[in-house]
């Protein structure tokens, strides 16, 4: 069974292909990748220019949203404009709430996006509700009939069909019996995927998006093991829904997509940011080439059954270690040099007098100092530890020894706090694993040199659970990437997937491409918070706005962040609209909706709390109430 993928495939999902007017998608196609126009879509003119700046940009698919009976009928004239003007890629319609606006535009676009949570059923109240098995049954009765009717008028006209689950809009039926869980939202998605399967309709993809990286993937792998169970096949969107805007949003969507398709699951993304839907496809396609590229597709020399369960997330034990906090991962920074420039762009202070290095609140744990050539003070430290190689270490100084495993194993002098240890697939025979069993002084560096490393350092964690090894372990993942975009991108692509997993205690990110070390240290932090494994600023939950949003989501985000980015570990959700809101900020502490023309409504959890507030003025409005909140 190989590492590369998980315990329930040994390799890609084999999903089969399905037809979207003249793309294919799914089996043994390319990773599609797609965007979702935020025009009015009854505005025909600006949702046809805008789907041709996305189309432009790269994208294979473009979504709608189809809000009432207008907009669903205008998609017909989006679609006629488009090939007018030579644009012949296929259009997708989003639906929420009125099934009968699927049954439309079925007609005219080549995919209709449906929600199960949604579809037939209100939104969600967050009430408990009770059903006896047979009125369970009789509510599976109705969806059946309802779905059949569509099916039909998809088979009539050629249309493609994706049952999009949202973690955001699960229904209170869903909830009641499965809870708001990974669990509910598969069930969710395969009660709609067995009337597909009755009726013979496989011209599906299917969908499980969550804002929460940790339950999106779970539920991921979730499906696609149920799937397997009942003979599906299914091709699979991915995405993070409400990722955020800019970097952080194209950091978060990579940790979350990466590690899917890491898994073998995928064939087509969506990079959901907060702004220009044209700017999504850059960081999608680059997914995209980097998981179909040839570094990804190298195997490594490991065959061993997996040694912890994928579909439940639970912390690696390190009990052996006591120097660690289980609960927040070190970040490991190279340290070029000790000018005050490099210090104070890391958050650290460095007193001259009395040669102290402090760290402050955004600083990494860890400074590694290599082996330098000329001798170092013995600096004093406040909040933040020294790293160097062994080989130029001094016995009882407040520097920490960096040693590769065959020097620690016959090293004469060892440190009595820490000695960090680097460690590949390879040098971890079960000689060394039973040194290393005996020592709690030991961190690991789980190393790779391969292409491919995030495999290898998988299956470093894979065999050191299965020899129980309970050490703390820092991945350290090195890149020659002089593209910031293209860094970032991959580098939370491969290193995401060990905290949503809860295998790593830290991370040690290099660039040898000279990107400056602020900007390889705080890709770090941003991979630790957009893995729900440590948050070290405000946390924003923000959609990337349909035709459904009424107000200025882009400058409101701005606002919100612009006031509330010193509330370091709050998570605060905005939203265009209340079809994902309320859901989404389950998980959210404060939230910021759209609520008409001009308006939003502020939250407290799922608590509505003022209704209304104009937009110029409800960023400042939100700060107030989470001050007061803090303040009691």
């Amino acid at each position: 069974m190989d590492i590369v993928n998980l315990s329930f495939i040994d390799k890609r999902f084999d999903t089969h292909s399905i037809t979207i007017g003249n793309l294919q998608m799914g089996g043994t196609n390319p990773i599609r990748v797609q965007s979702m126009a935020n025009t009015p879509t009854h505005d025909v003119e600006a949702s046809v220019r805008q789907a041709i700046e996305i189309f432009d940009a790269g994208a294979e698919l473009v979504r709608f949203t189809a809000i009432d009976e207008k907009d669903a009928y205008a998609l017909r004239d989006i679609k006629n404009e488009l090939v007018a003007k030579g644009y012949t890629k296929p259009i997708v319609a989003d639906v929420h709430f009125n099934a009968q606006l699927a049954d439309i535009a079925a007609q005219f676009v080549d995919k209709v996006r449906i929600n199960p949570g949604n579809y037939l059923e209100k939104r969600a109240t967050f009430t408990t509700l009770e059903f006896t098995d047979e009125e369970y049954q009789a509510e599976l009765e109705k969806l059946d009939a309802r779905l059949l009717k569509l099916l039909n008028i998809c088979k009539e006209h050629g249309t493609a069909l994706r049952i999009g689950t949202n973690h955001g809009s699960l229904s209170d039926r869903i909830m009641s019996r499965y809870g708001d869980t990974p669990a509910g939202m598969v069930e969710a998605t395969m009660e709609f995927l067995r009337v597909c399967q009755k009726y013979d309709f496989q011209n599906v993809a299917v969908s499980l998006k969550s804002s929460n990286t940790v339950v999106m993937v779970q539920a991921y792998r979730l499906l696609v093991k149920q799937m397997a169970a009942e003979k599906m096949s299914f091709p699979i969107h991915l995405g993070v829904t409400e990722a955020g805007a800019g970097t952080d949003g194209i950091i978060k969507s990579a940790v979350g997509i990466g590690t899917l398709l890491a898994d073998g699951i995928g064939d087509t993304i969506r990079v959901s940011l907060t702004g220009s839907p044209a700017s999504e496809i850059p960081p999608a396609q680059m997914l995209a080439d980097y998981f179909a590229g040839p570094n990804k597709n190298v195997k490594i020399n490991y065959n061993e059954p997996l040694a912890f369960d994928p579909f439940c997330f639970s912390k690696r034990d390190t009990s052996l270690n006591p120097s660690f906090d289980n609960t927040k991962p070190l970040v490991i920074c190279d340290l070029p040099d000790l000018s005050m420039e490099t210090l104070q762009s890391l958050d650290i202070t460095f007193d001259l007098n009395t040669m102290t290095i402090t760290g402050g609140k955004q600083s990494p744990d860890v400074l590694y100092f290599g082996a330098p050539e000329m001798d170092l003070p013995d600096f004093k430290t406040k909040n933040i530890s020294l790293l160097i190689d062994y080989k130029v270490w001094i016995k009882d100084s407040n520097f920490e020894p960096l040693y590769g495993l065959n020097t620690y194993l016959s090293a004469k002098y060892k440190s009595d706090k820490r000695n960090w240890v680097m460690v590949s697939l390879g040098t971890l025979t079960p000689e060394a694993m039973a040194v290393l069993k005996s020592d709690p002084t030991v961190v690991l560096i789980a190393c790779s040199m391969c292409v491919n490393q995030a495999a290898e350092q998988r299956a470093i964690f894979n065999k050191l659970i299965a020899n129980g090894v309970n050490l703390p372990v820092v991945v350290s993942s090195i890149y020659k990437e002089p593209d910031v975009a293209q860094f970032q991108l991959k580098a939370a692509a491969d290193n995401g997937l060990f905290f949503i997993d809860g295998m790593a205690n830290g991370l040690w990110l290099s660039n040898f491409a000279r990107i400056n070390v602020k900007t390889v240290t705080d890709t770090a932090f941003a991979i630790l918070q957009s893995a729900r494994a440590r948050y070290t600023r405000t946390e924003y939950i923000s959609c990337p706005s349909c035709g459904r949003t009424l107000y200025n989501i882009e400058k409101g985000l701005a606002e919100v962040k612009k006031a509330t980015a010193h509330l370091t570990g709050l998570k605060i959700a905005v939203m265009g609209c209340i079809v994902n809101g309320p859901g989404e900020m389950a998980d959210a502490d404060y939230g910021y909706v759209g609520a008409g023309p001009g308006k939003v409504n502020l939250y407290k959890g799922k608590t509505l709390v003022k209704r209304g507030v104009d937009e110029a003025v409800a960023p400042q409005e939100l700060l107030k109430m989470i001050e007061e909140d803090q303040k009691n």
